[in-house]
């Protein structure tokens, strides 16, 4: 048995979904997961006070895990790449039992948060993706009935009154959390590429995504607003830059909420996935508002490490370098193709995003065929042969390339999502470190306007 004590302290009030949020007793957590048949390498991931922590598995399968002081929680596991919701409460300990195999788990509970557990992790019915084909009105009867049956089957248990009264809250943005997707999914299931949503569909994701200070503690709730700015900041326009509109998402932010802790949340998730993904350039301001809203001092030195790594690949400054095998086990640097511009797609055979733009990627090869431009494919794949097989089935050019395993020049260039793209000049010199997709017909015009100059 290997035994986990972690020091850390959350908050000491959990908010419940009365007029006020209501103290609770942190209690020291004690968590006992034995695993029947544990798989060699395999880690356990546990959500602790909302941060995933991976822990090593002994040949006896017992793992047993130790924190002080925590309030009751909604948590989750992660074993043989399967997640399971889980709930957590100091006191008396909690007792969790994995049997059966890795693609057929069993999991019996004991102790402390028993009946708990065993409700979350019967089913909760979802709202079915064919509702996103009805109109507005039809879509919010049917996410009520849905939720009606959830709260009916929760009702019918015999729960903890708090755990039902912050349930009943957590329901309803379970059910109405993919609301976020209405637009997208009714546009595809009606093939009505022009369908924009009514005047009722803003209505209520504004009043789901009001300020509740009572909820602010429930990740269900906050992950809802965050997909609630993107889309009210983003209604009446289209085809906005990114950082056009992470403008609008900010306003709308510091416009619609005052909770600090839920302006930390949401400040924290705009700029800094869009400081990741762009760096903050001399956006001056961004680097003001996050340090303005955001107080986590592990947050704010990720932040500015981040903001640090981005400064180094501003354009003009020299690349950072690769030297992959190709295909045939043979090596290819960036040295090596000095002379002519680079423009770099970092993908996966996993990535139907990334394959959805080979074709448009192998359009751009022949479109430019003897002008001086390279197009050089790099490969996240841990496994090399989906790889081959990927080359195989979508008939690529260029320079393919695996990494292997060696992130060096992924984690240089802050790639935090495939597929990336990336233009260098004939000296390996920074053009754009997120150059726009080969399906942007942009990327033709900016490549050709740089051969033209050059």
């Amino acid at each position: 048995m290997r035994i986990y004590l972690f020091f850390l302290l959350f908050a000491a009030a959990v908010w419940g979904c009365g007029d006020t949020p209501k103290k609770v007793e942190l209690k020291d957590l004690v968590f006992k997961c034995t695993i029947s048949e544990p798989q060699e390498g395999e880690k356990l991931l546990v959500t602790i006070n909302e941060r995933e922590q991976a822990f090593d598995v002994p040949a006896n399968g017992i793992v047993e895990i130790k924190v002080p002081r925590i309030a009751p929680q909604y948590s989750g596991i992660t074993y043989g790449r399967k997640y399971y919701p889980l709930y957590l409460a100091g006191g008396e300990p909690v007792i969790m039992e994995f049997s059966g195999n890795a693609t057929n788990w069993k999991r019996t509970f004991s102790g402390n948060c028993k009946e708990i557990n065993e409700y979350l992790s019967s089913a909760i019915a979802p709202l079915e993706s064919s509702s996103f084909l009805r109109d507005e009105e039809e879509l919010k009867k049917e996410s009520e009935k849905v939720l009606a049956r959830n709260i009916k089957n929760l009702e019918g248990k015999s729960l903890p009154e708090d755990f039902v009264k912050t349930e009943k809250e957590r329901l309803r943005y379970y059910v109405y959390g993919s609301w976020n997707t209405y637009r997208m999914n009714h546009r595809w299931m009606a093939g009505d590429e022009n369908f924009e949503p009514s005047e009722v569909y803003y209505a209520t994701m504004r009043e789901l995504a009001k300020e509740n200070t009572n909820l602010v503690g429930l990740k269900a709730y906050r992950r809802f607003v965050q997909k609630a700015v993107e889309i009210m900041a983003g209604k009446g326009v289209s085809d906005m830059t990114p950082d056009k509109l992470l403008e609008r998402e900010v306003k709308y932010i510091i416009d619609n909420y005052k909770d600090s802790t839920l302006l930390s949340d949401l400040i924290h998730h705009y700029i800094f996935d869009y400081v990741s993904d762009h760096g903050a350039g001399e956006k001056e301001e961004l680097v003001t508002y996050y340090k303005q809203y955001v107080k986590d001092k592990k947050l704010l030195e990720d932040f500015d490490q981040v903001c640090a790594t981005w400064s180094r690949l501003k354009p003009g400054d020299p690349s950072p370098e690769f030297n992959f095998a190709d295909a045939k086990g043979d090596f290819v640097s960036l040295e090596s193709l000095r002379g002519k511009f680079v423009y770099i797609d970092l993908w996966a055979s996993w990535c139907g995003p990334c394959r959805r733009e080979i074709p448009y990627l192998k359009a751009l090869e022949k479109k430019f065929e003897g002008k001086p431009i390279t197009f050089v494919s790099i490969s996240c794949d841990n496994d090399a042969e989906a790889w081959r097989k990927a080359m195989k089935e979508e008939n690529v050019s260029g320079i393919q390339l695996h990494m292997n395993g060696d992130l060096a020049f992924a984690k240089a260039y802050v790639v935090s999502g495939i597929p990336r793209f990336i233009l260098l000049d004939k000296e390996g010199r920074i053009v754009d470190a997120h150059m726009t997709m080969p399906s942007d017909p942009n990327t033709e015009k900016t490549l050709q306007s740089f051969l033209e100059m050059k």
